[in-house]
């Protein structure tokens, strides 16, 4: 749409606009970039001049429509880390928002919910499109943690820092495939990894994205259908481990991609064998986004997007790039082996000390997926209860017993992280990205 010899300062919507290219697949048709982009000029003249705008649609379509209309108008979209109606209210109280953005009905008390399916349908279309200019340092959207463990924190984005990731992405895995990559996402578009890798690298990685939110094994295997080769999947370990296990046949991919929590080398290689595909794994945080890859199944080691590079100050990882407005701290424990490669430690909130010995909530999860028998599990450190030395707390999906379970952990595990209690249930709560909040598994674990 805006080309620019300098794309820090006035990125435009597409990298590259072709107005016949390419850009979504939507009820089995394909929208070309020039649809798109005459729907997103007339969404944003409909659309209130509000600072903010809370994007609450689940069709990726409708997402990146909203997203870019608001993008144009200046507004900075809000993605919730969730739709449950506590979390909209308090957010937007917060920002003094008025107005949502929806595409299925969802009413919120207190809110006007615009339905951007219904403008659509309403909006009158131009073929005179003035391509819009839009600065480096615009905000475009504030995502949010997805509060797991603790209040979901928030964090600014620029519309150069996400131009710039997709473009890395984009460089990383898409440059050698001959032919655009059909991508379909499991993620939802509000959290920054679906919007990095299907929205964002739509607009500009030369990639068409998939309108479809599949959730379930069939329904993914249905949205693939509906694409044709070459296909891309975008999904999470708790997805992976899904499909798996539900011996649907899958469309064929071309590669698969996976975020949002640690995916294990076993896990990885029972994927790559199901499917007949490579899978790559990034890792990243909201406060940077994407930052690195490997293939999990035959690397141990994190390689840096092609420009981030890593440093350390008083032990502590940072990553800086062009794209990044500062220095970015992570939380994490890496070990850097030199600016660009690094070994994956562990989440700095995920290491625990228990009688003096320490050890990773997410290698006792690990231990106890990596039984044959469990189907799904997380470890987690109870609230504390007296003066008693406290000790790892675990739901488990198994028909094994606790006794089978903890049998098989004190080959692995020292006796002190054995998990005490240990709550089968017959499904853990995970939401749409397969993470679990910790208030949510301590709340299943008191009620025993």
């Amino acid at each position: 749409m805006f080309e620019s010899d300098d794309m820090t300062e006035k990125p435009g919507l597409f990298s590259k606009y072709r107005p016949d290219e390419p850009f979504a697949w939507r009820d089995m048709r394909l929208v070309t970039q020039q649809e798109f982009l005459q729907s997103v000029v007339a969404l944003a003249e409909c659309l209130p001049e509000q600072p903010y705008m809370i994007n609450l649609c689940r069709d990726r379509y409708h997402f990146a429509l909203a997203f870019c209309a608001a993008l144009v108008n200046g507004s900075i979209s809000l993605l919730p880390p969730n739709r449950q109606p506590q979390t909209i209210t308090e957010m937007a109280a917060e920002y003094q928002v008025g107005n949502c953005l929806v595409d299925d009905g969802l009413d919120v008390d207190g809110l006007n919910c615009i339905d951007v399916g219904d403008k659509r349908k309403d909006a009158k279309m131009t073929t005179a499109l003035v391509m819009p200019a839009i600065p480096g340092d615009q905000i475009a959207v504030i995502a949010f943690t997805s509060g797991s463990t603790g209040k979901p924190a928030a964090n600014q984005k620029y519309w150069r820092t996400l131009v710039g990731t997709s473009t890395l992405l984009a460089q990383r895995f898409f440059c050698n495939v001959e032919q655009r990559l059909n991508i379909v996402a499991t993620v939802p578009a509000q959290h920054m990894y679906g919007l990095e890798m299907s929205v964002m690298v739509a607009l500009h990685g030369a990639a068409v994205m998939a309108s479809s939110h599949p959730f379930f094994p069939q329904e993914v295997a249905d949205s693939l259908a509906q694409v044709p080769e070459p296909r891309c999947l975008v999904t999470t370990p708790v997805h992976l481990r899904a499909m798996i296990k539900s011996e649907i046949e899958m469309p064929p991919v071309v590669t698969m991609i996976s975020a949002t929590a640690p995916l294990t080398s076993d896990l990885s290689r029972q994927a790559e064998q199901a499917f007949d595909c490579e899978i790559k794994e990034i890792y990243g945080c909201t406060e940077a986004g994407s930052l690195a890859t490997r293939r999990t199944s035959a690397e141990e080691s994190w390689r840096m997007l092609d420009g981030i590079v890593l440093s350390e100050e008083r032990g502590q990882p940072f990553v800086s790039a062009p794209h990044l407005s500062d220095m970015t701290r992570l939380q994490d424990c890496l070990e850097l082996l030199d600016r660009h490669t690094f070994r994956f430690i562990g989440r700095g909130s995920d290491l625990v000390n228990i009688a003096g010995k320490r050890i990773s909530l997410a290698d006792v999860t690990h231990k106890l997926l990596s039984i044959n028998g469990v189907e799904d599990a997380i470890a987690f450190m109870p609230e504390a209860s007296g003066k008693h030395i406290q000790r790892l707390a675990a739901l488990v999906v198994s028909e094994l017993s606790n006794q089978e379970i903890s049998r098989e952990l004190v080959r692995f595990l020292d006796p002190v992280f054995i998990p005490r209690p240990l709550k089968r249930v017959k499904q853990l709560p995970r939401n749409e990205v397969g993470k679990i909040l910790i208030s949510s598994a301590q709340e299943i674990i008191k009620i025993t």
